[in-house]
């Protein structure tokens, strides 16, 4: 049985319009353009380094051993945080393995090997 993470949080309560700008581009990611919308790039954000499910606006679900890292990022930007530990479903297991990119498996291969 694998255990998962639901993480809950709110970063405008204490920040100004500046730095939920900042967070959002930091944690999400965001697509840079350029020349007028000639050229596009993607700017990957925090979470595209570990697997997740985003259920909505401020709520993940994450591995449970990527949890800290990804509260203490937002403990960084003075956000409003509620986690719990969840079982995940066979879906659910499905949907992170889907969203895991290619160096952070290479990572975790690396780490179980040792």
């Amino acid at each position: 049985m694998q255990t998962g993470a639901l993480i809950s949080f709110k970063v405008s309560g204490k920040n100004n319009h500046t730095n939920v700008n900042r967070f959002c581009r930091e944690f999400y990611g965001y697509k840079d353009k350029s020349n007028k919308g000639k050229y596009v790039y993607e700017r990957k954000g925090f979470l595209s380094e570990y697997p997740h499910i985003k259920v909505q606006r401020g709520l993940i679900i994450i591995n449970m051993d990527d949890a800290g890292d990804v509260i203490d990022l937002l403990e960084k930007y003075n956000a409003e945080i509620f986690m719990r530990e969840i079982i995940l479903l066979h879906a659910d297991k499905e949907k992170l393995k889907a969203s895991l990119n290619e160096k952070y498996t290479k990572k975790r291969i690396l780490n179980e090997l040792e």
